[in-house]
């Protein structure tokens, strides 16, 4: 059982030490039974409103029925907002769901500047509606809060094709700093022109 004492050890760390978050390292060395019992573990938090961990750790040691699972509650509106977060990201991530990207969307307003920054990292780029357009759109015209803005900007470069490995460091430096500008104007251009590459 020492693999799963280790589990277990994890939710005593202080936050600090649990930087590194729930990973499969926790889970590789468990048995089938150990891993049904971290399974039902985590299934308790989870049912309490869960977290971006337990969520994610309930992924880890089973994927399908923690999809099942998980579906029910993010639909029912009974988990928290980052629960919420990592469970559209995983389920995602199994399903490629379009149906997912409200949620993120919706997330994307959240009053928490730390829910809005994972909402714009972890909405998927291969799937860019017409909302998800205008609320990254919004975030990088009236977010005050670094993160969320860096997360957003870099989001909507990638819905774009655009990456640190897809074009020039000069190029990607260009269109980051562009809608990164204090000027509405040098933003709205840079919008326009990465319009224009979609169509």
């Amino acid at each position: 059982m020492n693999a799963y004492q280790n589990f277990l050890d994890f939710f005593s760390m202080n936050n600090g030490e649990r930087l590194d978050g729930l990973s499969e390292i926790y889970f590789s060395g468990m048995s089938r039974d150990e891993r049904a019992m971290a399974f039902e573990y985590l299934l308790k938090m989870v049912l309490e409103g869960g977290s971006w961990e337990s969520v994610n750790g309930l992924f880890i040691a089973d994927a399908e029925r923690a999809a099942l699972v998980v579906r029910k509650l993010l639909d029912a509106h009974q988990l928290r907002e980052d629960a919420e977060i990592a469970a559209a990201w995983n389920l995602y991530c199994l399903q490629s769901d379009s149906s997912l990207i409200p949620v993120f969307i919706r997330l994307m307003s959240s009053g928490d500047k730390y829910n809005r920054a994972h909402a714009a990292f972890y909405v998927p780029a291969d799937d860019f509606t017409p909302e998800l357009d205008s609320a990254l759109k919004g975030m990088i015209r009236t977010e005050t809060e670094t993160l969320p803005l860096v997360n957003a900007t870099n989001k909507y470069l990638e819905c774009h094709g655009i990456t640190r490995e897809s074009v020039s460091k000069e190029e990607f430096s260009r269109l980051y700093r562009g809608l990164r500008s204090d000027e509405a104007g040098v933003k709205e251009a840079v919008f326009n022109e990465l319009k224009n590459l979609l169509q």
